[in-house]
């Protein structure tokens, strides 16, 4: 039962957390205030317009991660990826896994054959998947658990250790570590490793790539919501009336109540006009300066921008934008913070794929996962950075999908380079090597390897 209690807290106690990421990333928070009678005061008048800055702090990162290419270390190992990889169309999939990694700072793979002995790769929601990780040992799996509402008032639970995989249900719409489960089904786990696999930001567990941003955010939805009510008084002025002494008829001003009930009565709308007893002067009421509200927002998104490393063009789209060394020189934390989460999934990416291998019954030694260049690069120096990886001893394949050339398009293209280099033409061909990681650093091949496996 004990094991029980910690699987449904594991998934429920970050589940606000996540919920809260979603709000902020999607721009859907509600206002701030500084105190709760403000709070009860503009609640049925709220405005639920929003400038949301969130989402290009993840997106910055995001657009930055797409996968090039995951080899093993043979032949074999390698097809069966890209054949796996494609079935599951993770060429969509992915990115919607990095996504959501991003935006919850978890994410998490689960991986197991269908009915028919297919392997299938599926993202799971932190909101409803948790892994509980060995306590003596940070970096060793325990198991994974997930939750979820199969229909109204029933819910579900899945544990996944490295022996069995076992299911549960009970009769409730929100389980809490008091809920009495009822076994449904054992399967055995035949591969002695848990099928689940986590994208994460940090260890031990991530944080959301916009957290930083969330009090700018909400400065920032302050003052725009009060400017677009700023903005009806600018259209429609508020005015008023100032009566003499004697007084007039004027409908709006009851001389039978108190000058305190009638000044209640009066309207703060826009457009509206305020009669007061004995009109002897008219006027309208002064509307604040729209750059009360937009000078702040401007230096709220300054402040974002450094808080979370993301470049100010990100923001700003003007045409003192950076470019050239300028650019490179902004980008810098950016391409760092890009690459620090290059790593971590890629290491994830690895785990999968060696977990499929396995399931698939081919012996692997090695697996390594290769990214698309993410460096803000005009074509000429993209091109120049391609020939000097290949220089450096990178493929000429690897140099190609590192350039975003699709698999099919990499055979035909080196099927027309060799034609012509059997046809006399003579190209120079610098030593292989293997790239190690997704960044430069690449070590020489093994004499023992064949041309097959350098051209590959």
């Amino acid at each position: 039962m004990t094991i029980m209690k910690e699987a449904v807290n594991a998934v429920m106690e970050r589940r606000d957390h996540y919920v809260e990421a979603q709000h902020y990333f999607e721009g859907d928070v509600p206002e701030t205030f500084s105190t709760a009678k403000l709070r009860r005061v503009f609640a049925t008048t709220g405005d639920r317009s929003r400038l949301n800055f969130c989402r290009p702090i993840v997106n910055a990162v995001s657009n930055r991660l797409e996968v090039a290419s995951i080899q093993g270390d043979t032949k074999a190992a390698t097809a069966k990826i890209a054949e796996v990889w494609e079935a599951n169309d993770l060429g969509l999939e992915a990115k919607e896994i990095h996504d959501n990694a991003l935006i919850h700072g978890d994410a998490f793979v689960l991986v197991w054959p269908d009915k028919d002995g297919e392997v299938q790769i599926s993202y799971e929601s932190p909101r409803q998947m948790a892994l509980v990780y060995d306590v003596e040992n940070p970096r060793k799996k325990s198991y994974a658990v997930k939750i979820w509402q199969s229909a109204e008032n029933i819910s579900r639970m899945s544990i996944y250790a490295a022996d069995k995989i076992t299911k549960f249900y009970a009769n409730t719409g929100e389980p809490t570590d008091g809920t009495q489960w009822t076994l449904m089904q054992t399967v055995p786990n035949p591969w002695g490793e848990v099928p689940v696999f986590h994208f994460r930001t940090h260890r031990p567990f991530g944080r959301p790539e916009h957290l930083d941003a969330y009090d700018a955010q909400n400065a920032i939805n302050k003052l725009f919501v009060t400017n677009m009510h700023t903005i009806d008084y600018q259209g429609a002025p508020q005015r008023y009336a100032l009566a003499n002494a004697d007084g007039g008829d004027l409908g709006d001003f009851d001389d039978d109540k108190a000058d305190t009930e009638n000044l209640a009565n009066l309207s703060d709308a826009a457009g509206s006009l305020w009669y007061m007893k004995g009109v002897s002067k008219v006027g309208e009421f002064s509307v604040a300066d729209a750059k009360a509200f937009w000078e702040p927002i401007k230096d709220t998104i300054r402040a974002m921008s450094a808080l979370t490393d993301t470049p100010l063009h990100y923001f700003e789209r003007t045409g003192n934008n950076p470019t050239g060394n300028g650019l490179r020189t902004a980008e810098a934390p950016l391409l760092k913070k890009v690459a620090d989460r290059q790593t971590s999934f890629g290491y994830s990416w690895r785990d999968v794929s060696r977990f499929v291998l396995k399931i698939e019954g081919i012996p692997s030694l090695g697996v390594q996962v290769f990214w698309k260049t993410h460096e803000s690069l005009d074509e000429m120096e993209r091109w120049d950075v391609a020939a000097k990886k290949i220089n450096a001893g990178l493929s000429h394949r690897q140099a190609l999908r590192e350039g975003g050339y699709s698999a099919d398009q990499v055979d035909q293209i080196m099927a027309e380079r060799q034609a012509e280099a059997d046809g006399g033409l003579f190209y120079a061909r610098a030593p292989r090597t293997r790239v190690n990681t997704s960044h430069d650093e690449t070590t020489p091949l093994h004499e023992s390897e064949t041309q097959d496996d350098r051209t590959n």
